[in-house]
């Protein structure tokens, strides 16, 4: 890479949702910060999800495909040995690479996203917290001790963000890193004073601990951003903040369209311009073209998604998103979504199917029953969209478009 390169850092906040990050229009001051950053570069305010669990969430934004042709699903446990993911291309171009994802917090045997399920490609180093003594060394096992004398007990956010800048006093320039942090997926509690912040007697318990949780890994950024002003590299790097969706409240659907809205970030001056909000569609597969559109490190390869800017323009989006669920127990059903100006359309395995019309973001009222021309519209949408999936697959490889066939044949009731 030439000395101009710009490092690269993708943040996921896990869980995260559009509509409780404060410049979204949230209730609370949950972000602070995030708003800061999100006024020097473009946010995008009609960015979803590709899924809301954990391991597709973060294989489509790795790949830039869509669950049903990378694969890592809750019912496959991993990508396989394709398709080519931003890790590698960021690595082949000569940048230094790792990954933080914080295992679980109630001794969980592993993490969802780790080697162990093919995301680990490309990766230099690959932190999860249960390797800190092989890749973090003695300070950040020292934390972890000190943690559980003090009490400071979190999902991981603290030690994954000394981690995180640990291995980047030593990492040169340019590097690439994609870090995860954990604590807005309830039930995992963010640690005092901020589990109570936002609490009162008018305030559900949940809602108030969410809450909290943003704020917590607003300060976690904040120290993120601040070490990287302090040695002169925040404005030699492309941030993307973004998160995975996917939690209800009570009253709404599981999948609707608050769930699967997400926060979507793109700072990295003099690439990126300043101070716009843009409401074209943007989702996580648009992340790998987009960083390696604005990095030049390598031409993106055949994706599920677009480049999000391109000469300093933000480039044209769908009129749909979509986004997909797979069953993690042998009796759950799957999923597939479609959300657009008409509202939000549930296709279900068993046929229990709901749609939500543009006034019920958070999907209170199932209108399947009562405006059927509406639901089959976006349902005709759908399985329009699984058919265009099927065909841009043939590039993928056949493993992809063998995974896409079958899931517009499922779909169909086939």
């Amino acid at each position: 890479m030439g000395g101009d390169a710009v490092n690269v850092l993708v943040v996921v906040l896990e869980g995260a949702r559009a509509d409780h990050i404060g410049h979204n229009g949230a209730a609370w001051e949950t972000t602070p910060y995030l708003d800061q950053v999100a006024r020097q570069g473009v946010r995008f305010t009609r960015a979803y999800t590709t899924a809301p669990a954990a391991l597709p969430a973060h294989a489509s934004l790795l790949s830039g495909l869509f669950a049903c042709a990378h694969g890592a699903t809750e019912e496959s446990g991993g990508l396989g040995a394709t398709p080519p993911l931003l890790s590698e291309a960021l690595r082949d171009a000569g940048y230094r690479t790792a990954a933080f994802y914080p295992s679980a917090r109630g001794g969980h045997p592993a993490a969802p996203v780790s080697p162990a399920s093919g995301c680990g490609r490309g990766f230099e180093r690959f932190y999860t917290g249960r390797n800190a003594g092989r890749l973090a060394g003695a300070a950040d096992y020292a934390r972890r001790a000190s943690d559980r004398v003090l009490g400071r007990a979190d999902a991981g956010a603290r030690r994954t963000t000394h981690a995180l800048l640990e291995w980047l006093r030593d990492a040169g320039e340019p590097f690439g890193a994609v870090v995860t942090l954990r604590e807005a997926t309830l039930p995992q509690a963010p640690p005092a004073p901020y589990d109570r912040q936002f609490a009162g007697p008018d305030v559900a318990p949940r809602r108030a601990q969410y809450a909290g949780a943003l704020r917590y890994l607003d300060l976690r950024l904040q120290e993120i951003g601040e070490a990287l002003a302090a040695d002169g590299r925040w404005d030699r790097t492309l941030l993307v903040v973004t998160g995975t969706g996917g939690l209800a409240f009570d009253g709404e659907a599981p999948l609707c369209e608050a769930t699967l809205r997400v926060p979507l970030i793109l700072r990295a001056p003099g690439r990126v311009p300043a101070g716009y909000a843009v409401d074209e569609i943007a989702q996580l597969s648009d992340v790998l073209p987009t960083v390696l559109a604005l990095t030049g490190a390598a031409p993106p390869p055949a994706t599920q998604g677009r480049a999000l800017l391109a000469q300093g323009a933000v480039t044209a989006g769908p009129r749909h998103a979509f986004a997909e669920s797979y069953r993690r127990e042998p009796q759950d059903v799957r999923r597939k979504v479609v959300c657009g100006p008409a509202g939000t359309f549930v296709w279900q395995s068993d046929e229990a199917n709901a749609y939500f019309d543009a006034g019920d973001p958070h999907g209170t009222v199932n209108r399947v029953a009562t405006d059927v021309a509406g639901g089959d519209r976006l349902r005709r949408r759908l399985f329009d969209w699984l058919a265009e999936a099927q065909r841009g697959a043939r590039g993928l490889g056949a493993d992809a478009e063998a995974r896409l066939a079958g899931s517009a044949s499922a779909a169909r009731g086939g």
